[in-house]
């Protein structure tokens, strides 16, 4: 790199007040480079791609950005003032489309009392990332993708985040549809509350455990019933739905027409299994012809038979 080439002080100070206005605790390496592309690259007239790395530099002099350790030869930082952010605003500044999810959002909306080690977040299967990370590229750069890309700026890569200060990150790949909202002021995605039960009867093991699921729904389906079933509704599978149907009414006394209906996706198999991880037991549920493989379940109701 050219290291007389830097860019002048109202440049930088641009950059860095698009930075602030972001509100993210972390930015990417593309972040920056949108920043320096939008505020700056109109009237440059060469080597953009020296100046940026030269602008970098000089950020991360002042302490303005502190970069991230990443494992895989990518780049993020956290920027001056954001000290304080949690492991959970970080990871979602930094891929736009993830989520918490799973047991950390079952936390984060008071569904549990286990504080979980590791924070769980869903982000969609890689093809449907790229997609939608050249789609924002696209709106980002206001018309002006093919020079910002022929210029060798960074372009919006999923970053495989592992870990953030202390705190373990783990990625899930998940459909999006329907799943999270935005948290107000803040940089969070969070599952919905219809998706957190959703996601505890299809991978218990990232919600703690199907006990610990039996659990939640018993002490909180009642009060977010109208949630689930909208959830289930639009969004579950069949087996979603036969597994959220026997929890609710077989385990909760709960009815409803719409758990009435999904009866009809009943249909006796070796795989339909309340736990999809457990072993198959030989006890199940004549009406949901769902074996019942909870030890702490066999035998309760009416419909469950050996």
């Amino acid at each position: 790199m050219n290291n007389t080439i830097r860019v002048t002080d109202a440049q930088v100070g641009s950059v860095v007040q698009a930075l602030a206005s972001t509100g993210l605790p972390a930015v990417s390496a593309y972040d920056v480079g949108k920043a320096f592309f939008l505020k700056t690259t109109r009237t440059l007239s060469n080597n953009p791609k020296h100046l940026f790395f030269s602008l970098v530099e000089q950020l991360q002099s002042v302490k303005l950005l502190t970069k991230l350790p990443l494992n895989n030869g990518k780049h993020a930082y956290l920027l001056f003032g954001h000290s304080s952010a949690t492991a959970q605003e970080i990871a979602c500044s930094l891929d736009p489309f993830a989520y918490v999810s799973h047991l950390s959002a079952m936390e984060y909306h008071g569904l549990t009392d286990r504080f979980p080690k590791i924070v769980l977040m869903s982000t969609p299967p890689s093809s449907d990332w790229r997609k939608q990370a050249l789609e924002k590229m696209h709106r980002d750069l206001d018309g002006r993708f093919d020079e910002y890309i022929a210029n060798g700026l960074p372009k919006l890569t999923k970053l495989n985040l592992l870990k953030i200060g202390k705190t373990s990150i783990q990625f899930h790949e998940r459909s999006q549809l329907g799943a999270f909202r935005n948290v107000a002021n803040s940089p969070l995605r969070i599952a919905t509350i219809g998706r957190v039960f959703l996601d505890m009867v299809r991978e218990p093991q990232l919600c703690g455990g199907i006990q610990h699921v039996i659990d939640v729904f018993l002490s909180e389906a009642k009060r977010h019933l109208r949630y689930i079933i909208d959830e289930v509704e639009q969004h579950g599978t069949p087996i979603d739905k036969v597994r959220s149907g026997f929890l609710l009414e077989e385990v909760c006394n709960l009815s409803d027409p719409a758990i009435e209906k999904w009866v009809a996706y009943a249909q006796r198999g070796g795989s339909r299994k309340l736990d999809p991880e457990g072993e198959y037991f030989p006890h199940f549920s004549d009406r949901w012809k769902l074996s019942i493989n909870v030890p702490s379940l066999t035998g309760r109701g009416n419909d469950i038979d050996e």
